[in-house]
C-alpha cells in the first residue's frame, strides 16, 4: 500500500486547520482593520487639532490604510501594494507618517506570512536592501537630504515586519512538515497493524484448516475403511462385523469430541460454557494410542523410539502427532495391506520418520476420496516449515512410502529451512 505525503502549504491559516481558531480569521481581520483605521482617524484628527502638518486630505487615506487591511490574507500583495500607495500619497502631501505607522507593519508582516514564495522573496530582497542601503546609513548619520525625500524609518519598520513575518512563516512551514512526518509514521503504523492482523487471520484460518484436515480426514478415512471391512464380512462372519461397526462408531464419537474440541478453542471466552478442559492438544505421548488405533483399522503400526526423550513445546508436540497421524493415514488409504512403523529419534534435534512396506505413492483409495484428499502433505509441510524446520515426503527405492520431518530442538536456533522433497 502506497502511502501518500502531504505537502505543508505555506500559510499558518493552512498549517493550523486542524486546530480550533478561538477566534473566526474573518472576525479577526475586521477587528483589525476597523482598529488600524480608527487609529489612523484618530491620529489625523488628533494632529490637526495640534498644529501638525496632516492636509484634511490625509486624514481619509489614513482610515483607507486600515480598512483596506481586511483582506490581507487572501491578497497579501494587493493589501501591501494598497498600504504603500496610501504611503506615497501622505509623502506627496507632506502629512506626518506616524498614523500610518501600524497599516504599514500589519501589511508588511501579512505579506511575510501569507504572500506566495514569490512575494516572499521579493519583501526578503526589498527588506535586505533597505536595512543595507538606508538603515544603516542612517544609523551613522549619512544621506541627510534623502531622510526628507524618502520615508526612511517607515521603509525600515516594514522591511523589519517582513522579515519577522517570515520567520513566522518557516516557524509554520517546520511545525506543518513535523506534522506531516508524524501524520504519515502514524499512517504507515496503522498500515502495518492492518496488515498484521490480516496476516495473523490468515495464519489463524491456515492453522484451523489444517486441523479441519487432519481431523475429518483421518477419521472418515478410518470409518470408511472400517465399514468396507464390515460390509464385506457381514454375511460370513456377523461377530466380526459388529466388531467393525463398533469400531466405527467409536471412531465417529472420537471424530466428533475433537471436533468439539477444536471448535471450543474458537468460542468466546465469554459464552457460558467452560471451555477450558476443551483445550487439550494431542502430543508425542498420544502416538502409541494413535498407533494401537490404526492397527484395529488394518494397518499394522509399530512406534520406536530413540535417543534421551526431552520435553517438547505443545506446538512441536501437536505437530509431531498430526504427522504421524496424516502419514499413518495414507498408508491406510493408499498403501493397501503393509506394515508400517513411526520412529522418533530424540538427538540435536526431534526427527520423525513414518515408512510403510506397502503400495506406496502409485496406489490409490478405491472409490470416492474422502474429504481433504491430497492436502496432507502440504499440511505437514506447512506446520514443519513455521517451526523452522525440515520435510521429506516420497517413495522408498524398495517400495513404500517414506515421510520424515526434522524439527529444532527447544531453546536451539533453527538450521536454514528447507524442503528436501
Amino acid at each position: 500500500m502506497r502511502l501518500r505525503m502531504r505537502l505543508a502549504p505555506a500559510a499558518p491559516e493552512r498549517a493550523g486547520a486542524r486546530l480550533r481558531h478561538l477566534i473566526p480569521p474573518r472576525v479577526a481581520d475586521t477587528v483589525i482593520a476597523v482598529a488600524v483605521a480608527v487609529l489612523g482617524l484618530a491620529s489625523g484628527l488628533g494632529g490637526r487639532a495640534q498644529h501638525e502638518h496632516i492636509p484634511l486630505a490625509a486624514i481619509p487615506v489614513l482610515t483607507a490604510m486600515g480598512l483596506v487591511l481586511y483582506p490581507r490574507r487572501r491578497f497579501p500583495a494587493a493589501v501591501l501594494a494598497a498600504v504603500a500607495a496610501g504611503v506615497v500619497v501622505l509623502v506627496v502631501l507632506r502629512a506626518n507618517l506616524g498614523g500610518s505607522f501600524i497599516a504599514v507593519l500589519v501589511a508588511a508582516y501579512s505579506a511575510g506570512v501569507y504572500g506566495s514564495r514569490r512575494l516572499a522573496i521579493g519583501v526578503a530582497t526589498v527588506a535586505v536592501a533597505a536595512v543595507l542601503l538606508l538603515g544603516i546609513p542612517q544609523a551613522f548619520g549619512v544621506g541627510g537630504g534623502v531622510m526628507h525625500a524618502v520615508p526612511v524609518p517607515t521603509i525600515v519598520a516594514a522591511a523589519g515586519a517582513a522579515l519577522f513575518g517570515l520567520l513566522i512563516r518557516n516557524q509554520f512551514a517546520a511545525r506543518n512538515a513535523q506534522l506531516a512526518v508524524m501524520a504519515e509514521r502514524a499512517e504507515w503504523a496503522t498500515v502495518q497493524r492492518e496488515q498484521e492482523a490480516r496476516r495473523a487471520t490468515l495464519a489463524e484460518r491456515l492453522r484451523i484448516a489444517r486441523e479441519l484436515h487432519d481431523i475429518v480426514a483421518h477419521h472418515v478415512s478410518v470409518i470408511v475403511i472400517q465399514a468396507q471391512g464390515a460390509q464385506r464380512v457381514t454375511a460370513r462372519e456377523p461377530d466380526r462385523a459388529r466388531q467393525a461397526m463398533a469400531d466405527v462408531e467409536r471412531t465417529a464419537r472420537t471424530a466428533l469430541e475433537e471436533m468439539r474440541r477444536m471448535l471450543g478453542l474458537l468460542r468466546s471466552p465469554d459464552d457460558a460454557e467452560d471451555t477450558a478442559s476443551l483445550d487439550v492438544a494431542h502430543g508425542v505421548a498420544d502416538i502409541a494410542a494413535l498407533a494401537e488405533r490404526m492397527t484395529g483399522a488394518g494397518v499394522a503400526v509399530t512406534v520406536r523410539t530413540t535417543g534421551e526423550p526431552f520435553g517438547v513445546p505443545e506446538d512441536v508436540g501437536l505437530t509431531v502427532y498430526r504427522i504421524a497421524q496424516e502419514a499413518l493415514t495414507n498408508v491406510l488409504k493408499h498403501a493397501g495391506p503393509a506394515h508400517a512403523e513411526v520412529h522418533l529419534h530424540y538427538g540435536e534435534q526431534l526427527e520423525i520418520t513414518v515408512t510403510d512396506d506397502g503400495r506406496g505413492a502409485a496406489a490409490v483409495l478405491t472409490g470416492t476420496a474422502p474429504p481433504g484428499a491430497g492436502r496432507g502433505t502440504t499440511g505437514m509441510r506447512e506446520r514443519v516449515v513455521m517451526l523452522g524446520g525440515r520435510f521429506t515426503a516420497g517413495p522408498q527405492p524398495g517400495g513404500g512410502f517414506r515421510v520424515h520431518a526434522v524439527i529444532p530442538r527447544p531453546g536451539t536456533l533453527p538450521a536454514a529451512t528447507k524442503d528436501e522433497s
